[in-house]
């Protein structure tokens, strides 16, 4: 009988908290934009397209202030949004999907779920307005970039072509390379990130071919971070890497790689986790990346030749 009371005390709260929500808001609706995520091919740069909106009665909360940096002097908003019911959408959405409002002068999303209480039966999502610099990766304006051509300007393309790579001798484990902070959402292991950590000019201006196409022998930094493979299939992907280098030519060996363990622990699984880095300095040349994976796909296709 307690339990019953304290139950129907629990949707009473959650009655008077909603009905004031409502009142203190004038039953306030944002529509929201949903965008999928879209991967270029060369270099793996993520873009949002925009698809449907759906629409969610709710109270906005939300601060603003100034942030001020060396490169950019821009107006934030942190953002609460409450609402009586669960935003379904939020939370069964595909996890390669964000989801867009606008009020104001600015575009905010979610970036989390926070403060819930069962006895108050509100949903709490919390965000941030989009950076004005990373306002260009939302397509809203079709043909606004060419799918075609990559956007890095270092070897990260080189990289990525690498997950196509078949080695002639030797094996190459199934692992996928991820450019870094662009892993895919929830992904398990085994799997890789590039982290070009510094670009150097080994010559000391760009040349000009006939048609004003810029290249340039520069060298880059790069830490390989992998997930999931034991020791032998580690050395494997490093055998395989160095063979690549060999048979493509895209990039040349400045420094001696090596497989490295490393400790990433968790608290709750009292363990570590299977990690492992590659540092390795390469040096190639800087010809437009679009022409480079052009020529690697064609290079992985192969023309048998007939002879009557």
């Amino acid at each position: 009988m307690g339990l019953l009371e304290e139950g129907a005390d629990e949707t009473q709260l959650g009655t008077l908290l909603n009905r004031s929500q409502r009142k203190l808001s004038d039953n306030q609706e944002l529509t929201f934009q949903l965008y999928s995520r879209v991967v270029l091919p060369v270099d793996k740069f993520v873009y949002w397209q925009p698809t449907t909106t759906v629409t969610v009665q709710g109270s906005l909360h939300f601060s603003q202030d100034i942030e001020q940096n060396e490169d950019e002097t821009v107006g934030l908003a942190h953002v609460v949004f409450t609402t009586a019911q669960k935003v379904t959408e939020f939370s069964d959405a595909p996890p390669n999907t964000i989801f867009v409002a606008t009020v104001g002068e600015f575009r905010f999303a979610f970036a989390q779920q926070q403060g819930r209480y069962e006895q108050a039966k509100q949903w709490h999502y919390a965000g941030r307005s989009i950076y004005p610099a990373l306002a260009s990766q939302l397509l809203d304006t079709p043909g606004v970039i060419d799918p075609t051509r990559a956007v890095t300007s270092n070897s990260l393309a080189l990289w990525i072509a690498l997950n196509t790579y078949q080695p002639l001798y030797g094996f190459k484990p199934n692992l996928t390379l991820y450019p870094a902070d662009l892993v895919e959402p929830n992904l398990t292991p085994p799997y890789g990130a590039v982290v070009i950590e510094g670009t150097r000019a080994l010559s000391a201006i760009p040349a000009l071919d006939a048609n004003s196409s810029s290249t340039q022998v520069v060298s880059d930094r790069v830490r390989l971070v992998l997930y999931g493979l034991q020791s032998n299939e580690a050395i494997d992907f490093l055998n395989a890497l160095i063979q690549y280098s060999r048979d493509t030519g895209n990039f040349g060996l400045q420094s001696m790689p090596t497989v490295v363990d490393v400790r990433r622990p968790q608290t709750e699984l009292q363990a570590i986790a299977m990690q492992k880095t590659i540092d390795v300095t390469v040096s190639y040349n800087q010809a437009r990346v679009n022409t480079v994976a052009q020529k690697l796909i064609l290079s992985a296709v192969p023309t048998i030749i007939v002879r009557s």
